[in-house]
């Protein structure tokens, strides 16, 4: 494991911001139940310099995307006191906020802090403070329950090397697609796996056409006419100048295929530039692929998605304290860069801005500005793994040419409709 910078600042920083560091914290082990991936590379990095400037010792377990959900669900539901920190993808925030599982960060000493973008805050905060709230949660105070770890917004990434302005439109994305597209170079590459893969491809472009999936009020707008106009751009117009089998590619198929010269442009999440686009092997580097926040569509707006992971402390801990003093210190300027020097993918403005780590992260400043564009949240409902499956299933099918974009639309819609009235969404039928 490789620290870029030297420990001293940051030692000097903790020593003022943790005052807590005596003879009983040599005692305190924080155990952090955190994501198995990339995501959680750079938090590995800082725990041996936590350790040694405080004498608290961080044990990271670390498991993959779906055994992280259901081992923090049972955890919750029977009070479990296992961990001290918990890392959560904001699409849980909902779920977790509604069972009350989570502590209030506020109290604790958490206060928000401006470098740091106002969106960010929000989607650790339940209820959530704009946007439609669930029947169950309204008129309940709002909380800090989350602060960002992993500041991951979806953007943007195209071949610069062979139009160097990028796209300002979707239909600029289309026109070029059409153009470069051949039978071994996608025009676009699509994300269309089934359920979760090809809902997060497609729902920047459905924020941007003007389309959702809910209005304030949860009523279903899926089948709205800017919706219907994004599914069909998504699986008439943009399959067309895809890649063979778009309806079985991943993300991690995706990025492969960029790297390796197979396609124009498409989406991207952070933490594939430097592990597969950019990374090890590739045909790619920073003269020959760019990154961008998400294209403006008919709506005039370009609206990235967020994916951030968030640390928040459960109420079934005894170390509550210690557990938001770590927090307090990873939103530390210096301690982020030295994250973000680590690979990880630090929230903080100034940060993410910063000249010197331009060159290892060059869609940091992208990043920077997606998230105060800002990015949008999936919505905020315990529901949202039951609808984004429904989504996603009926996405990639229309993909896969077994159904039509107006099919597709109304089976989901009317799925969606019956799921959320019989979860007490009384507005929500036709």
């Amino acid at each position: 494991m490789k620290l870029h910078r030297k420990w001293f600042g940051l030692l000097i920083a903790m020593a003022l911001v943790i005052p807590s560091a005596n003879v009983s914290a040599q005692d305190t082990t924080l155990t952090i139940a955190a994501l198995q991936g990339s995501e959680t590379e750079g938090l590995q990095a800082l725990a041996p310099m936590y350790e040694e400037a405080t004498g608290v010792k961080l044990e990271i377990v670390q498991s993959p995307y779906a055994d992280l959900y259901t081992k923090l669900v049972t955890a919750f539901e029977t009070n479990d006191a296992t961990y001290d920190l918990v890392m959560l993808d904001d699409p849980w925030m909902p779920k977790f906020g509604t069972m009350g599982a989570l502590t209030d960060l506020t109290p604790l000493g958490i206060e928000q802090d401006p470098d740091i973008a106002q969106i960010v805050w929000d989607v650790g905060t339940w209820p959530p403070p704009h946007g439609a709230v669930p029947p169950s949660e309204v008129g309940k105070p709002s909380e800090l329950l989350g602060v960002t770890v992993v500041g991951n917004v979806e953007m943007f990434m195209y071949r610069c090397d062979i139009t160097p302005e990028p796209p300002a439109s979707y239909e600029e994305v289309l026109a070029r697609a059409q153009e470069q597209n051949t039978a071994d170079f996608a025009g676009y590459i699509i994300r269309g796996m089934a359920t979760n893969p090809v809902v997060a491809d497609f729902l920047p472009i459905l924020w941007s056409f003007g389309g959702d999936v809910f209005d304030e009020d949860w009523n279903v707008v899926l089948d709205s006419p800017e919706s219907l106009a994004a599914v069909k751009f998504l699986v008439e117009d943009l399959k067309a100048v895809a890649q063979p089998d778009p309806a079985n590619t991943d993300a991690a198929d995706r990025s492969r295929l960029m790297s390796q010269g197979g396609g124009y442009q498409s989406s991207i999440w952070p933490g594939e530039v430097n592990t597969i686009v950019l990374g090890e092997g590739t045909t790619l580097d920073t003269t020959t692929v760019c990154f961008t926040p998400i294209p403006a569509g008919p709506s005039g707006n370009g609206v990235g998605m967020m994916g951030n992971w968030m640390l928040s402390v459960p109420k079934a801990s005894q170390n509550q304290q210690a557990a938001a003093d770590f927090i307090k210190w990873m939103l530390q300027a210096d301690t982020q860069k030295t994250y973000a020097e680590n690979n990880g993918i630090p929230s903080r403005t100034s940060v993410l801005k910063d000249e010197t780590l331009a060159e290892a992260n060059p869609y940091f400043p992208v990043l920077a500005d997606a998230l105060q564009a800002p990015p949008n949240w999936r919505p905020r409902t315990d529901q949202w793994n039951a609808v984004e499956a429904i989504i996603g299933q009926e996405l990639n099918g229309a993909l896969a040419g077994l159904k039509s974009a107006e099919d597709a639309v109304a089976s989901a819609s009317s799925q969606i409709r019956g799921l959320m009235a019989g979860a007490g969404y009384p507005t929500a039928q036709e």
